[in-house]
């Protein structure tokens, strides 16, 4: 190999051994990041939001206190993203994988995803902690229900759109009946359990679903075309 050819050899392998390495740093980045969102989440839960200390948080995530605060510069900014990342937790292709599936299953799937994610994933519980601070923080109660509840309302609307787009449901205002159905499946599944620690799943939970899908449908699903009667006359009766 000539010297060109070696120098465009070293230089190949300095590159590779580079790009190992940032990989490397990016992955062990990564894991201290996911490790500090559970170690907070558990310490926030336990203790709420004002009461949390930063320093308990980083040995619990057995990180250096200096390493939390690289990650996250305030407790705001870190609570914040603990409930952004139990929100994602869930899988968002729910949302988008409606393919072949009727318009009752697609949302009853996204209910009981919702509603494990309320009593499995504990929101409730870091909702309760997001309203006792309103009072004191309310830049950080604002900010999650932007960047979380009404996120998750956007991605609900795409997935009915989609299904509006498909024939299954009417034409209508997708962005209000996202809210209609959130709104009964609610009365079920969070405002119980925000005002009562002991509250569990109840044994009926399905079939409450499935009465509020049922209920939605009536409303929304799209009319068979009664014989003679244009797609016009339909929708809306």
């Amino acid at each position: 190999m000539d010297i060109k050819g070696t120098k465009t050899y070293c230089g190949l392998l300095e590159g590779s051994l580079n790009l190992g390495l940032a990989t490397y740093r990016k992955s062990v980045s990564e894991t201290k990041r996911a490790a500090i969102l559970k170690a907070a989440r558990e310490i926030f839960l336990k203790d709420g939001y004002s009461r949390a200390a930063m320093a308990e948080i980083a040995r619990e995530a057995d990180v250096s206190t200096a390493t939390l605060y690289k990650h996250f510069d305030s407790k705001e900014s870190l609570f914040a993203a603990v409930v952004q990342d139990a929100y994602r937790e869930t899988d968002s292709s729910m949302f988008v994988d409606i393919a072949g599936k009727s318009a009752r299953t697609v949302l009853r799937n996204i209910a009981a995803l919702y509603t494990s994610q309320q009593f499995e994933g504990r929101m409730n519980d870091l909702l309760r902690v997001v309203i006792a601070e309103v009072p004191s923080a309310p830049d950080l109660a604002r900010d999650v229900y932007q960047n979380s509840v009404l996120d998750r309302y956007s991605q609900l609307q795409a997935t009915v759109d989609e299904l509006v787009a498909r024939g299954d449901l009417r034409p209508h205002d997708t962005s209000a009946s996202i809210r209609h159905l959130a709104g009964m499946v609610k009365e079920f599944v969070v405002w119980p359990g925000l005002f009562s620690l002991g509250f569990t799943r109840p044994d009926d939970m399905d079939a409450k679903i499935d009465a509020c899908i049922e209920a939605y449908m009536k409303i929304y699903g799209a009319r068979p075309q009664a014989s003679g009667t244009s797609q016009e006359d339909t929708i809306g009766t």
